[in-house]
Parts: C-alpha cells; sequence; structure tokens
C-alpha cells in the first residue's frame, strides 16, 4: 500500500503561488483560466508553464514545467524547462535537462552556449559539432564552433569554417567580425582591417520555433513593455519612465522590468532611485546578469570605482558571453591603472562583437601602455576607418608610429591634426611625446 501512497504524493499537483495584483488583467484572465483546466492533463500542465514563462514567472513556470514531466514527458516540456533554468542561472540543470532532447536542434545549440558560459570550451565544441552533424547550415552552431576555436587560440579553424559560412551566403556583420578577428589572430592583418571595418551589434536573433511559440503566450505586459522600449530608442526617456514605473507597480518583482527602469533613472540622473530600484530587485533575482551590470553603471557614476568593477565582473561570472560587461570592466581596469586587466577585459568584449569605437580605442591605449605599440596602431587605424576625426585615435596612431621607428611620419600627422584640432590637449600631449621619443632614438 505504501509505494500506492508514494505515488500519489509524488504526482500530486504543486502548489503555485501567484499575486494577480501584479500582472495585466489579460495576463491575470489567461492564466486563472489555465489554472482551471491544469488537473492531471500533462498537456494542460505545460500550457500553464508556458503562460508563466512568457510573463516572467520563472519559478512558477520551473514547476508547472516539472509537473508536467512527471505526468508525462515531452521533449517541449522539457526544453523551455531549460530555458528557464539557464535564465535564472541554473546552467548545469539546464544542460540536463536539455540532454534527453535529442531532434530539436536548437536544444543541443543552446547547450553549447550554456557551456562557454560556464567556461568549458571543449564540451561547448562537442555540442556545437553535434548539431551541425544534424544540420550542416546551422548557423547558431557554426557560430558558436568559430568562438571556442577562437577561444582555444585555432584561428586558422575558425577561418574555414567562417569562409564557408560566407560562401553559403551568410553575410551577416557579425560573421564578418568574427572573420576579422580570427583573421587577426592569425596575422593575416591586411585582411583583418578589412572584415573589422563592418559595425555589427552582436550576433542575430536566431530562429527557435519552440521558442517563438511560446512567447506568443504574452499577454497585455508584453505590450506595454515593447512600447516603454520603443521610447527609449526614439529618445522619449522621460514618457519611458511613466510607463515603467506604471508596469513596475504591476510586476514588482520582473527583474528585466526593473533593470530597465533603473537604467532610465540613470539616463535621468536620478541615481538614488537607480541604486534602491536594483537592491530590490537583486534581492528577488540574484543572478540576474544584467542587473548587475546596471549597478556597476551606477556606482560608476558616483565615483565607487572599485565597487563598481566588483558588480561588472559579477556580471561577467554570470554570463560570460555579455560584452558589454567585459568592455565596462575593461574601462574601470584602465581608470585604475590596471593595464593588463583591461587588456584582458577589451580583448573579450571585442571577441564577443562589442565594435563600439570608444573601445577599440581604449584597447588601443593599453597595448601602447603595456609596450605593444604595433598592434595598438592596428587598433587605432581600425578606429580611424569608421571615425576619421577621432582624436584621440590619432594621437595614439602618431605615438605608436613614433615607437615604431617613424618620428618623422608621426611628426608630419601631427602637424596637420594640430591645424585641425589647434584647441585639443590630446594633440599637444602626443606632439610632446612624439618629440621625446625622436629625441631618444
Amino acid at each position: 500500500m505504501l509505494p500506492v501512497v508514494l505515488s500519489l504524493l509524488l504526482l500530486a499537483p504543486p502548489v503555485i503561488e501567484i499575486d494577480f495584483s501584479k500582472l495585466s488583467p489579460e495576463a491575470k484572465s489567461a492564466i486563472s483560466a489555465q489554472q482551471q483546466k491544469s488537473n492531471e492533463s500533462a498537456n494542460e500542465w505545460l500550457t500553464l508553464g508556458k503562460l508563466y514563462q512568457a510573463h516572467g514567472l520563472d519559478e512558477a513556470s520551473i514547476k508547472a514545467y516539472t509537473y508536467s514531466e512527471k505526468l508525462k514527458s515531452n521533449p517541449t516540456t522539457s526544453y523551455l524547462l531549460g530555458i528557464v533554468l539557464a535564465r535564472t542561472g541554473e546552467y548545469e540543470k539546464a544542460i540536463q535537462t536539455l540532454e534527453n532532447v535529442k531532434d530539436y536542434t536548437p536544444a543541443i545549440w543552446r547547450q553549447g552556449f550554456w557551456y562557454m558560459d560556464l567556461g568549458n570550451l571543449e564540451k561547448a565544441s562537442k555540442r556545437f559539432e553535434t548539431a551541425i552533424d544534424i544540420d550542416t547550415n546551422c548557423v547558431p552552431a557554426i557560430i558558436g564552433l568559430t568562438r571556442t576555436h577562437l577561444g582555444k587560440g585555432n584561428p586558422r579553424e575558425a577561418i574555414v569554417l567562417l569562409e564557408d559560412l560566407i560562401s553559403r551566403g551568410g553575410n551577416h556583420p557579425y560573421v564578418l567580425f568574427l572573420l576579422g578577428t580570427a583573421h587577426r589572430r592569425a596575422g593575416n592583418n591586411e585582411l583583418a582591417s578589412q572584415f573589422l571595418e563592418a559595425q555589427s551589434n552582436g550576433p542575430p536573433t536566431w530562429a527557435d520555433p519552440w521558442f517563438e511559440e511560446m512567447q506568443t503566450y504574452k499577454k497585455g505586459y508584453a505590450a506595454d513593455l515593447a512600447r516603454a522600449m520603443a521610447m527609449i530608442d526614439v529618445g522619449n526617456i522621460t514618457g519611458a519612465k511613466k510607463t515603467l514605473e506604471a508596469l513596475a507597480i504591476q510586476h514588482p518583482k520582473e527583474p528585466a522590468l526593473l533593470n530597465n527602469l533603473a537604467t532610465v533613472y540613470l539616463q535621468l540622473r536620478q541615481v538614488k532611485l537607480a541604486e534602491e530600484t536594483l537592491k530590490k530587485s537583486m534581492r528577488w533575482s540574484p543572478k540576474y546578469a544584467p542587473s548587475h551590470l546596471t549597478m556597476a553603471y551606477i556606482m560608476r557614476s558616483t565615483g565607487k570605482i572599485d565597487l563598481a568593477l566588483t558588480y561588472a565582473k559579477k556580471a561577467i561570472e554570470l554570463q560570460a558571453s555579455m560584452s558589454q560587461a567585459h568592455a565596462l570592466a575593461g574601462t574601470l581596469s584602465f581608470q585604475k591603472g590596471d593595464m593588463p586587466s583591461a587588456s584582458s577585459f577589451f580583448n573579450k568584449a571585442i571577441e564577443l562583437g562589442n565594435s563600439d569605437p570608444n573601445i577599440r580605442e581604449m584597447y588601443g591605449m593599453v597595448l601602447l601602455n603595456t609596450g605593444n605599440p604595433r598592434k595598438s596602431l592596428q587598433e587605432f587605424e581600425l578606429v580611424l576607418k569608421t571615425s576619421p576625426k577621432n582624436v584621440g585615435s590619432i594621437s595614439g596612431k602618431c605615438i605608436a608610429i613614433a615607437l615604431l621607428g617613424d618620428p618623422d611620419t608621426a611628426i608630419k600627422l601631427l602637424a596637420q591634426a594640430k591645424f585641425d584640432y589647434p584647441d585639443d590637449p590630446r594633440i599637444q600631449h602626443a606632439w610632446q611625446s612624439v618629440l621625446k621619443i625622436k629625441g631618444n632614438q
């Protein structure tokens, strides 16, 4: 009799408490109706899990998906459960959950990227290779495998993969950026410069039908949040603030929403409000990496550089693929005078797709200060190809040229720069530096 009782207990529906006052009326209605249907049907619990996940109710969706799986195993359920676990920072559990999803390629390449976030390039490579074996045109897996080759110091293997991808029509700016990075590391600097001229905002959004279908369950809140983000994009920060504040009353524990609200407060120089908003959010969602990154920006704005760097490093720890966190950590290390750390962070940020010319310029300055004028010259020239009036890079380029044994050319370039930018102290500083270098040679 005991086994029967235990079986019944194991299959007992989970108790899931939802604060409906935090949801939009449309979401509340949809979730309430689905809760009434979700008794002992695995499909109904799967639908309920999708509704929870679509509205950012991660813990509730985990419980719903887990119970659906107990009732009847389903690859879609396992996959979406893995996505939520990864979102909460539980990468190992997410990978374990997706291991049994054999016939859905996104489940395989996502594991590869999660292994990369965990720093395990060997296992990441194997996952990407498996996805490519299944689908030779699987672009996410090809990109992932390319990045593991770069991470392991094998740029020539990365070049072969990327050139093959481009020959089949894969001309996204991020692909060209990675190819430029690979050529740079292989020593093909002229080719690298051509590809690295393209501006890249990171990898594209890849097709994932199961995840996209789940997102169609969003009600009310998602539309309001999208409207607020559109306001930010067009510079209507005050309007975005009002919309986000209204949403935050209904969704006081949604980390993405609160992070966006804190970012808006920071842009409006309401630093105290930004910090208080994020502190609350981080108590509820301590593993949400973007919150740590935004807190790093807040700390930097108040002059707390050491604390800002701590938060930036935590963001990297939680999400190693976040190029913006590496870029900020590099900037902060540069401010502290820690050039080796700054160089490492900037190099990683650029490797991950950061094409901000200011980051590349600072990286060039770090290389200049650490005795690598040849590589710094390459970075400054890349900046100047897209931003020819960047005075910092003009100055850095001239100093690098002088250090490489040609101060006369540097002086000629600076003479023109002094005429074009007579009041810029960076040109004056570079002029004095080049004259000193010439005198010492």
